[in-house]
């Protein structure tokens, strides 16, 4: 009859994830596909610092383009996803002329640097490449 206590005990320590998953570290967990990202989103990080400014940065992603906007300010790019590396380019787009906030800069950057999308264990999507990031959420 002990055995039964132990034999369950040890199926259900087997369901846990193991301590490296990258669901117990924070990392990104799935490759994504361009169609799968489609929607808006709020941008919850940038380079992996909180997005900490008054006016929210939201971004709208289709299967070919993420434009971004932040007050009066818009950027947008094109891109293109496939064999898993991820291409971007600058698109055009009516935007204000004033300077970007450090928070738009990164955000800039980072979807400009970017060779790869993946989603992250927190149920993000994760723009990275060239040692710079940004974390989307849907909104």
């Amino acid at each position: 009859m002990r055995i039964i206590p132990l034999l369950a005990l040890s199926l259900l320590a087997a369901c846990q994830p193991a301590d490296d998953s990258p669901a117990s570290t924070g990392g990104t967990v799935a490759a994504i596909a361009p169609a799968d990202l489609a929607g808006s989103y709020r941008v919850g990080s940038a380079g992996g610092a909180p997005v900490d400014q008054p006016e929210a940065i939201a971004a709208t992603l289709t299967a070919s383009r993420i434009d971004v906007q932040s007050g009066c300010i818009r950027f947008a790019y094109d891109y293109r996803l496939a064999g898993g590396v991820l291409t971007t380019t600058s698109a055009p787009v009516a935007s204000c002329r004033r300077a970007l906030t450090p928070a738009e800069q990164a955000v800039q950057q980072a979807f400009a640097a970017a060779k790869q999308v993946a989603r992250t264990a927190g149920n993000g999507v994760e723009f990275s490449g060239n040692g710079r990031s940004v974390t989307l959420f849907a909104q």
